[in-house]
């Protein structure tokens, strides 16, 4: 099976959706750049190595880094490389696709005199955060801005059942997604594109009533449309299939989806004696997420997902791929999907990962396999009713670990 894998001698370029941005089918991520790497450096190094290999789209927000540690650092490392690229002449501005978020936590934006209201998604508070974020990162302008989280009382994170007045919803929240509600973020939208801040906008974290929201709101108001949706998506989570997938559809609205590796668990090196843990002599594995911060974004490590990712393991290396081939390989060929965001803390993590947007295609027999998988254990990181039950995971019996126990 593995001579059935075909590689690409460079990476593919793709229209993103109904924009006229021409990306890489990978983009970089750069959420954990001053928490779980500590040290610019080593965010210049692996936005060397992006651009080394091809890499043209990059992907931030002012929440960044996180774990939490008080946003605006990785934004203003992302623009302390910038322009010093520029000025050497490795990147042309023009040349890279920029994306950043705006939440509605006013975590890492700019703090507004005299303000009583939410910090949200109003004109006064996405115009304050869009120039922060570009002033930090000296950009211009964004290509591609983000609104980082609804804020209406719906399921994020990890939930994915809607329970009504904002159960299970681990962010603040302060609107009931009314018409009202829509017309006001989109129109404070319209003041960052006919700023010239932004040249595009996109959702995350959204579900289909959002998404169809947004999009026929834009078309009575006479505003630009979203061009993506940046959900967590990867073979640990396929909910965006089921909720997403269908207005995306309609609406000819493309996918930039996050956690294809589940947080580093489908990447196998959290499992027993994983020969994976000892690939990347610079980082061991107690610097890794889960072992590090145990209690950030435990769905990925869950007792369910760690089963799953043997059994995708399994799958991998049968046919010559690391899991972490594999993960993203799939993740590029789903139908819906513009570019993949990956997310690293070595030079070496962004080699493996860039590389994996080489293999051509997985064959039809394996893109089977690993639906079978999914038919019998769906969505293994996303609770239904009650996240405890989840994470306890008593079906599974005494032998079954959480990636942060590995």
């Amino acid at each position: 099976m593995a001579s059935a894998i075909e590689r690409l001698p460079s990476l593919k370029y793709v229209k993103f959706g109904t924009s006229d941005m021409m990306v890489s089918e990978v983009c970089g991520g750069t959420m954990m750049w001053g928490s779980l790497n500590k040290e610019e450096k080593m965010a210049h190094d692996q936005l060397d190595a992006l651009v080394r290999l091809g890499v043209n789209f990059l992907d931030s927000a002012e929440l960044y880094p996180v774990p939490h540690a008080g946003g605006k650092v990785t934004e203003e490392w992302m623009g302390n490389w910038l322009e010093k690229a520029i000025a050497d002449g490795k990147v042309k501005r023009d040349k890279l696709y920029i994306a950043s978020k705006a939440n509605p936590s006013n975590l890492g934006a700019p703090d507004i005199a005299g303000r009583t209201k939410p910090y949200g998604f109003d004109a006064e508070s996405l115009m304050a955060s869009c120039k922060a974020s570009i002033a930090r990162m000296k950009c211009q302008y964004i290509d591609l801005y983000y609104l980082h989280w609804p804020t209406r009382d719906t399921p994020i994170f990890g939930c994915a059942s809607f329970y009504a007045e904002g159960k299970e919803r681990p962010m603040p929240h302060f609107d009931k997604g009314t018409v009202a509600d829509f017309e006001a973020q989109v129109l404070a939208i319209k003041t960052l594109l006919d700023a010239g801040l932004i040249k595009y906008w996109a959702l995350s974290n959204e579900n289909n009533y959002g998404v169809a929201m947004f999009c026929m709101i834009c078309d009575k108001l006479g505003v630009a449309r979203p061009v993506c949706v940046q959900n967590d998506y990867s073979l640990a989570n396929r909910t965006f299939e089921s909720d997403g997938y269908e207005s995306c559809h309609r609406f000819g609205i493309v996918s930039c989806h996050y956690g294809a590796l589940a947080g580093g668990v489908l990447t196998g090196k959290y499992l027993r004696d994983s020969p994976y843990a000892k690939k990347d002599p610079g980082r061991s594995l107690a610097d890794c997420r889960h072992k590090a911060k145990p209690g950030f974004q435990p769905r990925y490590g869950f007792k369910t997902t760690m089963q799953a990712s043997e059994r995708y393991q399994q799958i991998a290396e049968r046919i010559g791929l690391t899991p972490t081939e594999l993960a993203l390989a799939w993740a590029k060929q789903r139908p819906f999907v513009g570019s993949v965001i990956i997310g690293t803390t070595t030079v070496r993590q962004v080699e493996e990962c860039v590389g994996a947007f080489l293999i051509k295609e997985l064959p039809a027999e394996v893109m089977k396999e690993i639906d079978e998988i999914h038919e019998e254990r769906p969505n293994p990181s996303m609770h239904y009713t009650c996240k405890d039950i989840l994470e306890e995971a008593k079906w599974l019996g005494p032998g079954a670990v959480k990636a942060c126990d590995a």
